[in-house]
């Protein structure tokens, strides 16, 4: 059998971002430049369990919804546009979708419907777009601006149906946000509800490591390994052993609480949690003290790298890390392009 010349293989694309803040708004701006976020890891140090009012900004009316086979030509509905696109900001992705291989689709709160199409497709529909990577072409649908809504309707209804995730937050908050899923299930489409993912870790270890004297990418990889319950115990020094951070200002505790939560996050619930933990920080009384948030993107999804970068459909592998300590903040952002 014949070896492949695996070191002609490019190698991945992978960005970075390291920055550094005493105030909070830097790191949450580059939360906020993107919509689509699937799983938070939530770290606190000197903790048997994550904070209750942390851990309830996270999982309170945190319900989102999955409409299934669902026709493009619905966001066109000017009840729809009337009713949730200018009165709150929609979070609609395609669910279950290749961005690779397959027509997608997003609604940001902006009201922009994006269309993500395969190239032979795109010359049928007679809409004009944007040329993208891979034989994709773009369309953006401004919904809260909408023009010419006949031929556009007429060139999404030649697309398959869809499925979604969809998150409603409106702009009124006597409003309940589950009135979107009673919009559609009027419409006898297909609603399925769904909730969080939760899981809490209270991992083993002889102490934690500062963030203050620590490599930030040892620190990251460190917390990775407590979210997958590693054990940290001597073993003999295989050269493939793991080694645990080596840091002068560690604190001087076995006990830390790790908060895994999966489902579909929106920015500005994330912001609300950064705020939260920002605040802790400050209320402990514990020399080096920190805790953290890690957030992953959806991979198959609409994703602007920095703010020159173009937001776009793209396959891709995206973590964005926050420690939050009494005297600055520090992110630590790294992404890949599955294909590039």
């Amino acid at each position: 059998m014949l070896c492949p010349e695996v070191l002609n293989f490019p190698s991945p694309k992978v960005l970075t971002n390291h920055r550094k803040s005493e105030n909070l708004e830097p790191i949450t701006d580059v939360i906020k430049m993107n919509n689509f976020y699937k799983s938070i890891i939530i770290t606190c140090p000197d903790e048997l369990k994550t904070p209750n009012a942390i851990e309830e900004l996270l999982l309170e009316d945190s319900d989102y919804y999955k409409i299934s086979n669902c026709s493009l030509t619905e966001f066109l509905e000017p009840v729809f546009i009337n009713s949730f696109v200018q009165n709150g900001d929609i979070y609609c992705l395609s669910a279950n979708r290749n961005c690779m291989i397959q027509n997608c689709a997003a609604i940001t709160p902006n009201g922009i419907l994006t269309i993500h199409i395969v190239e032979y497709i795109y010359q049928t529909l007679g809409l004009e777009g944007t040329k993208r990577p891979h034989n994709f072409y773009e369309v953006n649908i401004d919904l809260k601006n909408l023009r010419h809504p006949e031929k556009i309707r007429n060139a999404l209804s030649k697309l398959e149906q869809f499925n979604f995730y969809i998150i409603w937050e409106p702009n009124n908050e006597d409003i309940c946000p589950s009135s979107i899923a009673k919009y559609f299930n009027d419409k006898n489409i297909s609603v399925a509800l769904c909730t969080q993912q939760v899981q809490q870790v209270t991992p083993v270890i002889s102490e934690i490591p500062s963030v203050h004297d620590v490599d930030i990418e040892d620190m990251v990889e460190w917390i990775g390994l407590l979210a997958h319950n590693a054990d940290f115990s001597d073993t003999e020094n295989y050269i493939s052993t793991y080694s645990l951070p080596v840091s002068e200002k560690s604190i001087k505790s076995t006990r830390i609480s790790v908060l895994i939560v999966k489902g579909l996050f929106t920015p500005a619930t994330l912001v609300k949690v950064c705020k939260s933990l920002s605040e802790y920080v400050s209320s402990r009384d514990l020399d080096h003290y920190w805790a953290s948030i890690s957030i992953q993107s959806c991979e198959d999804s609409l994703w602007k790298w920095n703010v020159g970068s173009p937001m776009m459909f793209q396959s891709h592998d995206s973590s964005c890390n926050v420690f939050f300590t009494e005297s600055e903040n520090i992110l630590y952002s790294i992404g890949q392009l599955k294909y590039s």
